[in-house]
């Protein structure tokens, strides 16, 4: 049983033939093809795939970008744009159809394969959850110093090992050093919404943008952190589950 169903939307036939064929080398199941971005919604919607591969200058009277937003809104199947754009005002453009990720063409099968398993989780995410609490305003007070700070659990992007028995607890506004272990932080914050990918790191996993497998890194808030070899099964393991 594959473990997505991919619809590709791509007008250039070297390209579709491509991603046909590394999405069917990824393990997963093409369920449809379409090369003009008007036809694509109801194509989409009758094929009913896990995910979209999506080519940005897809030709029609809207773009890949604005049947990305199409989808969004319609809450369709996330969308991972295939592109050969760098262009950063491209990219601004693209951002706000809230893609699942980006593939430069030519596809990698170890990207795509990572931009897969991230547009699940986000999926998964987006649906209701019985068996996970949201963060939303839990907290912790972590000791840092001599005083206990209060950080909310949303609010961090991941933890990482600093020396014999500390870590640091990294958000987008502070870093604090707290006399915890990485694995007896976690224990602390009691949330399986974070996932070691490291023996030095866990992360958050609703900050994470990007998972770059060839690399062995996951991108979060712009920022590098490593994959171990050890944990790289169980985190796409976590990241579909969740």
């Amino acid at each position: 049983m594959p473990d997505a169903r991919v619809f590709v939307v791509e007008d250039e036939k070297i390209h579709a033939k491509i991603t046909r064929i590394s999405v069917q080398n990824a393990g997963y199941e093409v369920v449809g093809e379409c090369d003009n971005a008007d036809e694509a919604l109801d194509a989409i919607e009758k094929a009913a795939p896990d995910v979209v591969l999506m080519d940005i200058s897809i030709p029609g009277k809207i773009n890949g970008i604005g049947l990305a937003k199409c989808l969004y809104e319609k809450k369709g199947p996330p969308v991972i744009f295939t592109t050969s754009f760098t262009d950063p005002e491209v990219i601004e453009q693209a951002a706000a159809s809230f893609p699942a990720s980006y593939l430069i063409k030519p596809i990698q099968l170890d990207n795509l394969k990572a931009a897969v398993a991230l547009a699940l989780a986000k999926k998964t995410q987006a649906a209701p959850q019985s068996s996970r609490a949201p963060l939303n305003g839990r907290s912790v007070y972590i000791k840092s110093g001599n005083k206990l700070q209060k950080v909310l659990l949303k609010d961090i992007l991941w933890i990482e090992a600093a020396g014999d028995n500390y870590c640091k607890v990294v958000t987008k506004t502070h870093q604090l050093i707290s006399r915890h272990t990485v694995k007896g932080m976690v224990k602390e914050l009691n949330s399986d919404y974070f996932i070691q990918t490291h023996r030095a790191y866990v992360v958050n996993r609703e900050h994470i943008d990007s998972i770059h497998e060839k690399e062995q890194l996951v991108i979060i808030n712009g920022c590098e952190v490593p994959i171990g070899r050890t944990y790289k099964e169980e985190l796409y393991s976590q990241m579909r589950r969740c």
